[in-house]
């Protein structure tokens, strides 16, 4: 049996980005170039009441033609940004419907991978141990710079920036 090889394989599709929001104007012309102009600021998707956002979505081109292509590669990409982005929001509902049903420690899981740079991670003790005569003792902390910081403390050191 001949040995598998790796392929990143892709495919593009036609598709048609439609937006629609609702505005007062005073005719259709003044109701696009409100629009236009909202777009050009990057303020068209704000959803306020002057201009209600009521539809942003992908459609597929009537008639489109769906390619296939394959490159093979000696090992897979990391995932793009929008593949991370898709599973954060995928996680951050997770934690969503956690929170809903009661299971806190699910939704924390969920939480820091959604926002693994927000979520602070459980605190952990740390021993502290010392050459220099002082008797063991733990601290709580969540990062090993934290521990750091508090075991010197205790034993009556502080640190600041030279002026």
């Amino acid at each position: 049996m001949s040995e598998l090889k790796k392929f990143a394989v892709s495919y593009t599709i036609d598709y048609q980005h439609r937006v629609v929001v609702g505005v007062f104007a005073s005719g259709q012309n003044a109701a696009i170039q409100l629009a236009s102009n909202a777009f050009d600021e990057g303020i068209i998707w704000d959803d306020t009441p002057e201009m209600s956002l009521l539809f942003d979505d992908y459609e597929e081109v009537e008639g489109e033609t769906l390619e296939f292509s394959a490159e093979e590669v000696q090992s897979f990409p990391e995932p793009d940004s929008s593949v991370k982005q898709l599973k954060a929001n995928q996680f951050a509902f997770y934690c969503a419907q956690a929170l809903l049903s009661g299971e806190t420690c699910s939704a924390l899981e969920f939480a820091r991978k959604a926002l693994p740079n927000l979520v602070q991670p459980e605190e952990t003790t740390w021993q502290v141990k010392s050459d220099n005569g002082c008797d063991p003792f733990e601290v709580t902390a969540a990062h090993q710079e934290e521990a750091l910081r508090d075991a010197l403390y205790a034993i009556g050191w502080s640190v600041s920036p030279k002026a």
